[in-house]
């Protein structure tokens, strides 16, 4: 059997210090800091040790000479591209230029590569926790998967059979199947109309779900004005079932509602596009919901870790070159004649730019710290204030991770069996209108009455816990900020929110009991602002979906083409086209304006 345990960091970071010291010490220090740079993951303190190790001894020696060495601890790299942050974006965007033939360096705050691919220990040793993404939708979607040989390197998922299940408080079940003839019998028990039209959708959707792809999340973005020509030119009105011009206009649950009956069956179709990040009630996302039909059984999980596949991703770009600077944070974007040449971190470090700088974080650390502000009009700052003022989501999630001795065994499986099966369950939405009242709450900043999904990985990734045990996830909509006290209120209801959202889950699997549960960890909207610093108040999506904030719009009109006022600098993270989630399309997308902009050859396009 594989270990059941990664790699820790700590360790990692431990066995360079010690290769750096053996090494280079005693080597000169502009030529150890070269050597430095081709370890791939360059822990903050390596280089700036080896120097003051390197000056402490010669200063024995030539005392005369020690101001001279120590200057070198203020050090200065090159690359031809320089990107912030280690998400996956960052990462992926990275490994493309690297692979063609750039130079390319990424800057990273904390201690490891992947951002919101992170999986912890968060509860007892040998439990392995996605700290934040947990299920993966775009697996063999994206063209990241293909041009960059993520399965040739290691990357392994499992697609669960029985995706995802509704159990309502009556204690029947809706399941969601790999096998659509499955699903769709789920749904017949409470609407065989219901049933046939999702098989219409579900069917229509695939006919043009990679097309959708294509055009809609991997490459820059389209106007909302020339999709809708598009449609037009398309006679879509008279060609399709399910898309119509007039979508742009209708938000989720209107476009349930003309096509659904069962209320359960709309609820359950609601809760995924919200999962998915999606708010349902939300006016213009009608014409999304195709799309999400289109891979509502694609959801996978990373057989040993979301972090797995920030793990790949960084070989990919360190076999090819490519060097990440971890625990250094960025402190400016430097710009000379109105030209981004690199950036400088908090230790006085450089790292020049000959071509490019790239940004995967968000908007007010870029513009608003980074770069100086005379080097942006005032017009753009103000921009950048509104849209973090008003384009972040309103809800965030709440999170209670879990060590546990048993699977849960559901009161609704005398209904359906399969729900034991499900990855993703789903407790309490039996309509549209209750997940509608828990918008209401979140938006008065209260915290609903917890009706969360819960997940069991072990389920389908045995390495996720020692034999007999299993890690649990719970998540429920939440606020960010509670009325009652702010966001740092969640510092004193965490653990009281944590039990009632544990209390729901035993109520509909009475099996699991207070001893079931070996160790919890809640996980507040304020606890994932404070470990991601760019998920402003919680936004995992790093921008709400609205009309006002998709395409050509996201995050505003001037930043839409991941070009920005400072030549030469560029984002590439989630507050840009198509949006949050690991869609790898920011990245990806904003490869195509820099390859344009620098000339590179398209080596990824086929033709």
């Amino acid at each position: 059997m594989a270990s059941k345990s990664l790699l820790p960091t700590l360790f990692l970071r431990v066995q360079l210090d010690r290769l750096l010291y053996v090494v280079l010490v005693g080597r000169n220090v502009r030529s150890a800091t070269a050597e430095v740079c081709h370890l791939a993951i360059v822990p903050s303190s390596i280089a700036s040790r080896a120097a003051r190790w390197k000056a402490a001894r010669l200063g024995a020696a030539r005392q005369d000479d020690q101001s001279t060495e120590l200057e070198g601890c203020e050090m200065e790299f090159t690359y031809d591209v320089v990107i912030i942050g280690a998400g996956h974006n960052g990462l992926t965007l990275g490994s493309y230029l690297a692979r063609s033939g750039l130079s390319v360096a990424i800057i990273e705050r904390r201690a490891e590569e992947g951002g919101g691919l992170c999986t912890e220990e968060l509860t007892l040793p040998g439990f392995l926790h996605n700290v934040h993404a947990n299920y993966h939708t775009f697996v063999g979607l994206a063209p990241a998967f293909k041009d960059l040989e993520l399965e040739e390197h290691g990357l392994k998922y499992v697609r669960p059979e029985v995706q995802m299940a509704s159990i309502f408080p009556d204690d029947t079940a809706l399941t969601v199947h790999t096998d659509l003839d499955k699903t769709c019998a789920s749904m017949a028990r409470f609407s065989e109309k219901d049933a046939e039209t999702f098989r219409n959708l579900y069917t229509e959707a695939h006919g043009y779900v990679d097309l959708l792809l294509e055009t809609l999340m991997y490459e820059p973005p389209m106007t909302l004005n020339d999709l809708t020509k598009a449609l037009t030119v398309f006679n879509v009105d008279d060609r399709s079932d399910f898309l119509e011009v007039n979508l742009r206009r209708l938000s989720i649950n209107e476009f349930l509602d003309k096509h659904f009956e069962s209320p359960k069956i709309k609820a359950h179709l609601a809760f995924h596009a919200a999962v998915c990040g999606y708010t349902n009630d939300v006016k213009g996302l009608g014409v999304s919901f195709p799309l999400l039909v289109g891979k509502i059984d694609n959801w996978h999980l990373c057989l040993g870790g979301s972090h797995r596949l920030a793990h790949i991703l960084w070989r990919d770009f360190a076999q090819h070159g490519g060097v990440i600077h971890v625990q250094q944070q960025v402190e400016k974007i430097l710009v000379d004649g109105g030209r981004a040449v690199g950036v400088r971190t908090y230790d006085g470090t450089e790292f020049m730019a000959t071509k490019a700088v790239a940004s995967s974080v968000d908007l007010a650390q870029t513009f608003l710290q980074f770069v100086d502000k005379t080097d942006l009009d005032l017009d753009f700052i103000g921009k950048v204030e509104d849209a973090e003022e008003n384009k972040h989501k309103f809800w965030s999630l709440f999170s209670v991770h879990l060590a546990m001795t048993e699977l849960p065994e559901y009161k609704a499986a005398e209904f359906d069996p399969d729900v034991n099966k499900a990855w993703v369950v789903n407790l309490g939405y039996d309509s549209i209108e209750a997940l509608n009242e828990d918008w209401a709450d979140i938006r008065k900043g209260k915290a609903p009455f917890p009706r969360p999904n819960a997940a069991v990985n072990t389920l389908y990734d045995q390495l996720d816990a020692p034999d007999g045990k299993y890690t649990g996830l719970l998540r429920q909509f939440a606020p960010y900020s509670l009325r009652s006290g702010g966001p740092g209120e969640w510092d004193r209801y965490s653990e009281l929110y944590a039990d009632h959202c544990m209390e729901v889950w035993q109520q509909y699997a009475p099996n699991l009991t207070p001893e079931t549960f070996l160790r919890r960890f809640p996980y507040s909207p304020l606890d994932i602002e404070r470990k991601m610093i760019n998920m402003v108040r919680g936004d995992w999506m790093m921008g709400e979906i609205s009309n006002d904030n998709l395409l050509d719009k996201r995050p505003f009109p001037e930043l839409a083409e991941y070009r920005t006022p400072v030549q030469g600098l560029y984002m590439c993270g989630s507050t840009q086209h198509p949006h949050g989630y690991i869609t790898f399309g920011p990245g990806y997308n904003a490869l195509q304006v820099i390859a344009e902009d620098l000339g590179i050859d398209k080596w990824w396009v086929k033709i």
